[in-house]
C-alpha cells in the first residue's frame, strides 16, 4: 500500500548540507537502521518505488511493504529519466536539459560477509555525487557497472562522452571513474563489458547525429584507448543491449552482433526479413545477461533476436490497433518478458530461454490497467513501468488518475491501486534483487 500521507516533525531536517549542490532540497525520516537478524537466510523483501513529480522537481520514495513514504528530495531540475543503477541500489535521476545526472540511495542493499550476503535496509539519501556532461541520454547498466551516454551538443560545441563507473563510487561520492571523449557529438550508445567498453563510433563530417559504426575500447585509469573498429557498418545505429556472450545494436537494415570470446570481439549482422515493410527498423533493444535472446522493437512490432542461430522472429503480442509500446522489460526473474501499451493494457509474454527456432516470446495474458481516455493525458505525460527485482510484481504509475497500480504476474490481475496525491511523472524500482534460487 502507497501512503501519501507522512509525519511532518519526522521529515525535518536541515537543507543546507545540500545548499552547494544546486540548492536542492531533502527530506527524510530520520529512523536508526532496521536490524536483521543474522540467520543467513534473508528474504529480500518488496523494495521501493522512485517517483518524480510531473509538476515539480521533487522525488519520493515509497516503502513497497507498508506504503510509507520514506522520504521526498528534490533534484536540481525535471528528471528526464529514471533508471536503477547495477546493484539496483541506487535510483539514478537524468535530467537531460540540465546536463546533470544525480543519485538517489533507495536505501536497500546487501553486503558481501563472505558465506552469505547480508541485508541492510536504511532511509533513503540523496548523494553528494554529480555527473556534469552535456546531455545525458542512454543509461545501460550490467549487474556490476554503468554506463551513462553524454551525447553532446552542437550547438555549444560540446563533445559526446561516455562514464562507466559503479555503485561503489556512487556511495563514496567518488569521481574516479574513467571517461571515453569523441571529438564530435553523437546520439550513441555504448554497454560496458568489465574493462571494455563497447561503444559508436560517428563521422562528424556526417549530417546525421546518428553514429554508424561500433568500436570496442579498452580502459586505461581514467580514459579508454580504442582497441578494435569494426568494418561491418551500421546505418542510423540507435539502441543497444548485451547478454553473457554478445552485444547487440539496431541498425536501419537489421541487427548488428558483436560477440566476445576473450577480450575478441566479432562482427556479424541479422538482416531484416520479410515482417520488415517500408522504412521499419529497429530501433531499440532489450537484454538481460542470462537470457540468450534479445528483444527489439521496431515501432509497435516486436521481434525476437537470435544472436547464435542470427534470426528474428516476430512476436505475436496481440496488440490493440493504433497501441504504442510505452513500457517493457523482463521481469519475474527473467521469465516473462511485460509490455506496457498506449491503450493502458499490460502484456505478459513467457519466455522460452531454450527456444533454437522461432520466437521465444508467446502472449501469456493481458491485464487492462486502465479504461479510462488516455488521450486525455497531461502534456508529456504517459504510463510509466517499474518492474520489481524482488518478486513477480510491476507497477504501473497513471498520471491521470494520480495512481500506481501493482500487478501481480502470476495472477495476471491488478491486485492494489494507491493514490499518491501528485502527478507521477517517472519511476522506478529499487531494491535487493532476488537470486536465482529464490523463486
Amino acid at each position: 500500500m502507497l501512503k501519501s500521507k507522512v509525519n511532518v516533525l519526522a521529515l525535518l531536517i536541515s537543507a543546507s548540507l545540500l545548499a552547494a549542490c544546486g540548492d536542492s532540497t531533502t527530506n527524510i525520516v530520520e529512523k536508526d537502521p532496521i536490524p536483521v537478524e543474522d540467520d543467513h537466510d534473508h528474504e529480500t523483501g518488496a523494495g521501493r518505488l522512485v517517483i518524480s513529480d510531473k509538476d515539480s522537481t521533487m522525488l519520493r520514495v515509497y516503502n513497497l511493504e507498508d506504503g510509507d513514504l520514506l522520504g521526498q528530495f528534490s533534484s536540481l531540475s525535471n528528471a528526464s529519466a529514471l533508471y536503477a543503477s547495477a546493484s539496483q541500489r541506487f535510483a539514478m535521476v537524468v535530467q537531460r536539459e540540465s546536463d546533470k545526472v544525480e543519485f538517489i540511495d533507495g536505501g536497500l542493499y546487501q553486503e558481501d560477509h563472505g558465506d552469505h550476503l547480508h541485508p541492510y535496509e536504511e532511509e533513503p539519501r540523496l548523494m553528494s555525487l554529480q555527473l556534469s556532461e552535456s546531455r545525458p541520454t542512454h543509461v545501460t547498466t550490467t549487474d556490476e557497472q554503468i554506463a551513462i551516454f553524454f551525447d553532446g551538443n552542437v550547438a555549444t560545441s560540446s563533445v559526446a562522452k561516455v562514464a562507466v563507473l559503479n555503485d561503489d563510487q556512487i556511495n563514496t561520492g567518488s569521481n574516479d571513474y574513467p571517461v571515453l571523449t569523441y571529438s564530435t557529438h553523437m546520439h550513441g550508445a555504448a554497454q560496458a563489458r568489465g574493462e571494455m567498453l563497447v561503444s559508436t563510433i560517428r563521422d562528424a563530417a556526417t549530417a546525421s547525429t546518428l553514429p554508424d559504426q561500433v568500436g570496442v575500447y579498452h580502459v586505461h585509469g581514467d580514459h579508454f584507448h580504442l582497441e578494435q573498429e569494426f568494418a561491418l557498418r551500421c546505418p542510423g545505429l540507435h539502441g543497444s543491449a548485451q547478454n553473457k556472450d554478445y552485444v547487440s545494436f539496431g541498425c536501419t537494415d537489421g541487427v548488428m552482433l558483436l560477440k566476445q570470446d576473450g577480450e575478441t570481439f566479432t562482427a556479424s549482422k541479422v538482416a531484416h526479413t520479410a515482417d520488415f515493410t517500408g522504412t521499419m527498423r529497429i530501433g531499440t533493444l532489450e537484454g538481460v545477461e542470462d537470457a540468450p535472446h534479445f528483444i527489439g522493437f521496431a515501432g509497435a512490432t516486436v521481434f525476437s533476436v537470435n544472436p547464435v542461430a542470427g534470426s528474428l522472429n516476430k512476436v505475436d503480442w496481440q496488440g490493440a490497433t493504433g497501441a504504442n509500446i510505452i513500457g517493457y522489460g523482463f521481469a519475474d526473474h527473467g521469465e516473462k518478458f511485460v509490455l506496457l501499451d498506449s491503450t493502458g493494457a499490460l502484456s505478459i509474454l513467457n519466455y522460452n530461454a531454450a527456444a533454437a527456432t522461432g520466437a521465444a516470446f508467446a502472449l501469456a495474458n493481458k491485464v487492462q490497467i486502465t479504461t479510462a481516455d488516455l488521450t486525455t493525458m497531461p502534456t508529456g505525460s504517459q504510463l510509466q513501468l517499474a518492474i520489481s527485482a524482488a518478486d513477480d510484481k510491476v507497477y504501473v504509475a497513471d498520471p491521470l488518475s494520480k495512481t500506481v497500480s501493482t500487478i501481480d504476474l502470476e495472477e495476471a490481475k491488478v491486485i492494489e491501486k494507491q493514490e499518491l496525491g501528485f502527478t507521477p511523472h517517472k519511476m522506478v524500482w529499487v531494491g535487493i534483487p532476488a537470486g536465482h534460487d529464490d523463486h
